[in-house]
């Protein structure tokens, strides 16, 4: 499970891992190309304990005698003494203090051999501090095996491969510095995703919302889903619809359709009016009477995306201006009928929740077998909360990755206050499908379908 985890992560947050592996692949290259050269020459010298005369015992111990030797010759070379001893050798004016650092050594394990390396900037200062330290390192172990000059040596080195000039730099190594750059920002970028996921309050399933929301999570509109109920009914967005039309028969206890649904959301852009534009059409295309009423006072696309004339529609009929038959406008299907917003006007909110809105509902109901309402998000205006009381409740869409929890829940607060039920939630898509849609976030018909179904009105 925690494999899953990670791999739904990495799949959801793949920006941000490749952006920081991006960056820290520039950040090792940029370190690369502000690196000076580095050359390194290295010089193998080989311990060897006295003749043993043909005697193996004492071979035997004159071989562990040397590797017990090299190991802590491997250590002497870098002392100070030695160090100063090469320095002076050289006679370039380096002092001993700048010389250490440029100098390393280590025991061949299993053997006597000792190898010293020195590195500098310069590839031919880097040879002569190699071949300086082996002469001298072997002078320095002579006079410390022999105090006595007259008495043979217990122990001595021999340079058995002199250092040969270096021929190219060890470093910088832009492969190395590039696959640990690599490393760190794939480490980097797996833990900010990893922290951003816990930190993260969007609702990412229909049942994260139906925990924050209530009601019947009716269904989850896919992101990459095509609808085309005119030519095409088994595409995955068509058939996502009709499972949240058969769901919503079952928000009233008599397995019948609500007569009046608003349909909102949180906040703007949430995909409110596009649930409402094709459940109307589902609706519709299962048989029954629809009325899909624009309540968006402020300006909803809803008309003018469906191609519907806004010249009268909900603004004149509760201001008296007009009926219920006049502003009604047939869509597509003979059982779906569009009630725009109508013009635009100072007081929406009032206009809303005025004497002559429950009147109009009435009507409306009277000539359909479900109104579907959108209106503005609940959090943005009154309008919702108003609807919703006077209808048999409220579907509330949210967005995959985009909706905060806390905004729904402030939302189906509002709702509750003024005693408004939630029937069901919707899970929208956070990603447009390609040539899938009208246009603008309204995701309903290709242009081929939209054709088709215009030529039946």
């Amino acid at each position: 499970m925690e494999l899953l985890y990670y791999l739904r992560l990495l799949r959801r947050r793949w920006t941000l891992v490749a952006a920081s592996i991006l960056l820290a692949l520039i950040a090792a290259a940029f370190a690369t190309t502000r690196m000076s050269p580095r050359y390194s020459a290295t010089i193998t010298m080989i311990v060897s304990a006295p003749a043993n005369g043909g005697n193996a015992a004492v071979a035997y111990q004159g071989a562990l005698l040397s590797q017990d030797r090299a190991k802590s010759y491997a250590k002497l070379i870098q002392s100070r003494t030695v160090v100063a001893a090469v320095a002076a050798a050289l006679g370039d004016g380096m002092t001993a203090d700048e010389l250490q650092p440029k100098i390393s050594a280590m025991a061949v394990p299993d053997t006597v051999l000792v190898r010293a390396t020195a590195t500098d900037a310069s590839p031919e200062l880097a040879t002569r501090i190699a071949r300086t330290l082996g002469t001298t390192f072997a002078g320095y172990v002579d006079r410390l095996e022999r105090p006595d000059r007259s008495a043979p040596a217990g122990v001595r080195v021999t340079v058995a491969d002199d250092a040969d000039p270096p021929r190219g730099p060890v470093s910088p190594r832009p492969l190395v510095n590039l696959g640990i750059g690599l490393v760190i920002g794939a480490a980097v970028g797996v833990a900010g995703a990893v922290l951003r996921d816990r930190a993260d309050t969007s609702i990412r399933s229909a049942r994260a919302l139906r925990e924050v929301a209530g009601g019947i999570a009716l269904g989850t509109v896919p992101a990459d889903g095509r609808i085309d109920l005119g030519a095409r009914g088994d595409a995955p967005l068509a058939e996502a619809f009709r499972r949240i039309r058969a769901n919503l028969r079952f928000t009233e206890d008599d397995d019948a359709l609500p007569r009046s649904v608003v349909v909102t959301s949180a906040l703007p852009g949430e995909g409110k009016t596009t649930v409402a534009c094709n459940l109307a059409v589902s609706l519709a295309e299962a048989g029954w009477k629809v009325i899909l009423v624009d309540a968006d006072l402020r300006g909803s696309p809803l008309a003018s995306r469906l191609g519907v004339e806004e010249a009268d529609g909900l603004a004149e009929l509760l201001s008296g201006g007009r009926t219920v038959d006049e502003v009604l406008r047939q869509w597509g299907p003979d059982t779906l009928s569009v009630l725009p917003g109508g013009a635009a006007r100072g007081n929406p909110g009032d206009l809303v929740a005025s004497r002559s809105m429950p009147s109009v509902l009435h009507a409306l109901s009277d000539r359909a077998d479900i109104v579907l309402i959108d209106t503005p998000p609940v959090l943005s205006a009154t309008d919702a909360a108003v609807l919703a009381h006077g209808c048999a409740g409220a579907l509330v869409v949210a967005r995959h990755g985009r909706t905060r929890r806390e905004d729904v829940v402030q939302a189906v607060e509002r709702l509750e206050t003024v005693r408004a039920r939630v029937l069901g939630t919707v899970l929208n898509g956070d990603q447009p499908a390609r040539g899938a849609y009208l246009g603008g976030d309204l995701r309903l018909f290709r242009p081929a379908a939209r054709r088709r179904l215009a030529a039946q009105r």
